[in-house]
C-alpha cells in the first residue's frame, strides 16, 4: 500500500510517498480502509522532530492521527464493529496511509449525514476542545469564555462548544484577517477580535466591563498565552491545550495567587484521558454534527501524494478549519 513515511526529521522535504507494508492487526485493532486523513499543527512537530508530547513515535513515522474509512477486518476480542462499516478513528499513529490499524475502542461508526471529510476532522481538534472546555475547564452555562484563535482547528471546535454546549453567555473569539472574523462570527461567536489590528486583552476588558472572562482556552502559547491569563475575571480559569506560536506557556504564579485562578496546560485529545471517555466524548460529537448543532469547516483537501505540500499550506496559517489527505 502507499503511504507517506518519515525517515528523519526535519522540513517537508522529509515526508515520503512510498510502498509500505499493509498494517498487521492485534486482537484489540481493526484495520481501516482510509477514505479521508486530517493534518493537525501537531503533525509538523511530529515531522521536525519538535513534538514531545505523549504521543511521540521512533522513526520510520507514518504521522497521521484521525482517519475515516472503511473497516476490512477485526480484530479476535472487537465487539460491535463489522467490516464494510463506515467509522472514524483516533489513532496513535499511521493515518497518512491508504490503511492503518486503528484501536477499537476509539473506532466508532459514522453516522448517517455525516460524510468521510467530516468525521475525520472531529478527532484530535473536537475532542481537545471538548475536553479543554467542558471537562477540565467546567464551563458552565451563563459564563463568559474566550476561545484564542478561531481559525485553527482547536479554536473553530471550542467557539462552537462553547455557544452551542457549554451554553456560554459569552464568546470571545481572536482570528488574524477581517475576512477570518467574518467567519468566526459565523460560527457563533458574539464578539470576534482582530488582533493584527486590536488589542485582544483590552478588548476583552471592554467586553466584560472590567471583569474579565470565566474561562480562557488557549492553543497559542507564549504572549498569547500570558495576555490570556490577564484577561481573567477573578476565580477564573485558563486551559492550555498547545503551543502553535512556538513558545511553551508559562504561568504568572503570582497574578494567579492575587485573583485566585486556576491555569492548566493539557495535552488534549492525546493523553491523559481514558480511552472510554474519549470514546463517549467522540460518540457525543458525531451526534451533535449529524443534528448540525456543530459544524466542521474544511478548508482545502490534498491527494496523499502531496502531503509536502500540505503541509506548507498548513504552516502558512492562511486556512480557515482543517486540511485533509485523500488517498
Amino acid at each position: 500500500m502507499k503511504a507517506v513515511q518519515v525517515h528523519e526529521f526535519g522540513d517537508e522535504s522529509v515526508l515520503r510517498y512510498e510502498d509500505v507494508p499493509e498494517p498487521e492487526i492485534g486482537p484489540d485493532e481493526v484495520l481501516i480502509s482510509v477514505r479521508a486523513s486530517a493534518l493537525n499543527r501537531g503533525d509538523i512537530g511530529r515531522r521536525s522532530g519538535a513534538f514531545r508530547g505523549p504521543a511521540a513515535a521512533p522513526l520510520p513515522l507514518i504521522i497521521g492521527w484521525d482517519v475515516a474509512g472503511d473497516v476490512l477486518s477485526i480484530g479476535a476480542n472487537v465487539t460491535g464493529l463489522r467490516p464494510g462499516q463506515r467509522v472514524v478513528s483516533l489513532l496513535p499513529s499511521g493515518g497518512y496511509a491508504e490503511q492503518a490499524a486503528a484501536p477499537a475502542q476509539l473506532t466508532l461508526p459514522i453516522p448517517d449525514g455525516v460524510s468521510y471529510d467530516q468525521a475525520a476532522s472531529l478527532p484530535v481538534v473536537y475532542l481537545s476542545a471538548w475536553i479543554a472546555l467542558l471537562e477540565t475547564g467546567q464551563l458552565k452555562p451563563g459564563e463568559t469564555c474566550l476561545v484564542q484563535a478561531a481559525s485553527s482547528g482547536v479554536g473553530m471546535a471550542g467557539v462552537q462548544i462553547a455557544r452551542q454546549v457549554g451554553e456560554a453567555s459569552l464568546v470571545i473569539t481572536t482570528a488574524g484577517t477581517d475576512e477570518k472574523v467574518a467567519k468566526a462570527r459565523d460560527l457563533g461567536a458574539d464578539a470576534v477580535i482582530n488582533y493584527t489590528t486590536g488589542d485582544f486583552l483590552a478588548e476583552t476588558m471592554r467586553l466584560t466591563d472590567g471583569r474579565g472572562v470565566d474561562l480562557a482556552m488557549d492553543v497559542v502559547g507564549g504572549d498569547v498565552f500570558a495576555r490570556s491569563q490577564q484577561a481573567l475575571a477573578d476565580g477564573g480559569r485558563l486551559v492550555s491545550v498547545g503551543r502553535s506560536g512556538g513558545q511553551a506557556p508559562e504561568e504568572d504564579q503570582e497574578l494567579s495567587r492575587r485573583k485566585g485562578l486556576t491555569v492548566v496546560t493539557a495535552w488534549g485529545a492525546m493523553g491523559g484521558h481514558g480511552d472510554e471517555m474519549r470514546a463517549g466524548a467522540l460518540r457525543r460529537i458525531l451526534e451533535l454534527v449529524q443534528a448540525g448543532k456543530l459544524d466542521v469547516i474544511i478548508d482545502r483537501v490534498f491527494p496523499l501524494a502531496e502531503t509536502d505540500a500540505a503541509h506548507r499550506y498548513l504552516s502558512g496559517r492562511n486556512q480557515f478549519g482543517k486540511v485533509l489527505l485523500h488517498p
